[in-house]
């Protein structure tokens, strides 16, 4: 049901990045990859940890890019890090059971969810996020999070992800909406910002207090916490109403 009252905002629909804008991914990896570990008897060290990293950014680049699909990342995160640490054990098996850890532990990021239910009151959040769909789906269900979402759409269910613009155009048609009537939220220039601009619908750039250097001008908004994100779009709320 929409929570839009057709006079506030022209922004009727937030569409809303999840792991690093609301969801807190680093402490549910940290907890998933300490328990994969263990189950596959292999010390936590500093060492093993910074080589799985790196083979999971590159295949999370090489499936942003599209050169590879999601099933294909699922398993080859972990024959990169297994091959390059001469580790003989079972990609496939391993990448099963480390989504199963994912999506059994979830967190939001420090105000969160706060911010989620003050911006549910007066616009339809829609979670748009290239994640793994049981990962996904099973965390936001953990945290009873659904309640303020009019939608959630995952690259994986709909077969393309960010930052091509298809994907933006499959939330577009499933809502009926108009690219102005949409804000783009999210902590990633190369995916959640960048599929924005491609899409030509209006972008926020969510950073955290991460520090910014040369901002892309086409940019419309960022913001370095949630109070300060609420007060943007409340601002263009004020800015409507006005009009």
């Amino acid at each position: 049901m929409s929570r839009y009252s057709g006079r506030m905002s022209h922004y009727r629909y937030i569409l809303m990045d999840a792991d690093g804008t609301f969801l807190d991914f680093a402490s549910t990896e940290r907890v998933a990859i300490s328990s994969l570990f263990e189950h596959l008897a292999l010390p936590c060290t500093d060492a093993l940890l910074e080589s799985y990293h790196k083979a999971n950014a590159l295949c999370w680049k090489e499936f942003e890019e599209g050169s590879i699909d999601m099933a294909t990342l699922k398993d080859r995160r972990f024959s990169l890090f297994f091959e390059s640490n001469g580790i003989d054990l079972d990609a496939h098996e391993a990448g099963r059971l480390f989504i199963r850890l994912l999506a059994s532990n979830a967190y939001y990021i420090d105000g969160a969810q706060d911010m989620l239910s003050r911006l549910s009151k007066d616009h339809d959040i829609v979670v748009v996020t290239n994640g793994i769909a049981e990962v996904q789906r099973g965390r936001l269900e953990r945290l009873d999070a659904m309640k303020y979402f009019h939608d959630v759409v995952i690259s994986e269910e709909i077969g393309v992800q960010k930052p091509d613009p298809r994907f933006f155009d499959v939330v577009l048609s499933r809502l009926g909406a108009s690219r102005q009537e949409c804000l783009v939220v999210g902590d990633s220039l190369t995916s959640d910002i960048r599929g924005g601009l491609d899409s030509d619908i209006d972008t926020l750039y969510l950073h955290l207090g991460r520090r910014i250097d040369d901002i892309d001008p086409r940019i419309r908004f960022h913001a370095s916490c949630y109070e300060e994100m609420l007060s943007i779009i409340d601002a263009d709320k004020l800015d409507v109403e006005d009009e």
